[in-house]
């Protein structure tokens, strides 16, 4: 049986602002958590610094495209969101 994705999806679940946010938002989470039990591992501050300087900038980018759809194409993404997760539990 072939799954069939809606037209614009292919196999990737998220579009190129939303995974960028995603990334974003783990490794900052990462970074964080582990500043609270190591806040002064110089190593972690390097990654923390390189995070900032070679990722923050698209990813703040791609979350104000984000913070900028409209209710109708945020509905829109989420119901080719889920149509996506459906098939491809299905399949």
């Amino acid at each position: 049986m072939t799954t069939k994705f809606p037209a614009g999806t292919g196999r990737q679940l998220l579009d190129a602002d939303e995974a960028r946010v995603a990334r974003a938002s783990l490794e900052l989470t990462t970074i964080a958590a582990a500043l609270v039990s190591r806040p002064m591992d110089r190593d972690l501050h390097a990654q923390m610094r390189a995070f900032l300087d070679s990722e923050s900038e698209p990813a703040l980018t791609s979350w104000d495209a984000l913070l900028a759809r409209t209710q109708a194409q945020l509905k829109e993404r989420i119901s080719t969101v889920l149509t996506v997760q459906a098939l491809r539990t299905a399949s």
